[in-house]
């Protein structure tokens, strides 16, 4: 059986890599905001006196912020999936061959 002290480790760097992942998603979502473009317009507003037109956010191009957001998401997803599928083959792995090699001494 895996010792707690190995578990723990491969658990930290398992963290680590979520992290990581995190960030290379929001840089890929920052872009995707810079490219997207918002903006603000101004709507009219029922003619009330004092009271000056409201500003909205907008996107300028929302096709491509979509697109940004959506390969940021699985960037992400895959990367924290691949990261907990390669720790685990490695824990298992070097188990197995801890076992081997005490089996046939």
């Amino acid at each position: 059986m895996v010792s707690w002290g190995v578990a723990l480790k491969k658990a930290v760097v398992y963290v680590a890599f979520l992290i990581m992942w995190g960030i290379i998603g929001s840089i890929i979502f920052a872009i995707g905001f810079l490219i997207g473009g918002f903006s603000l317009q101004s709507v009219d507003t029922p003619p009330i006196p004092g009271i000056p037109s409201i500003p909205v956010p907008t996107i300028a191009n929302p096709l491509a912020f979509i697109v940004f957001t959506i390969v940021s998401y699985v960037v992400v997803i895959l990367g924290i999936t691949a990261t907990f599928f390669k720790i685990i083959a490695e824990i298992v792995a070097d188990e197995v061959e801890r076992r081997l090699r005490t089996s046939s001494t």
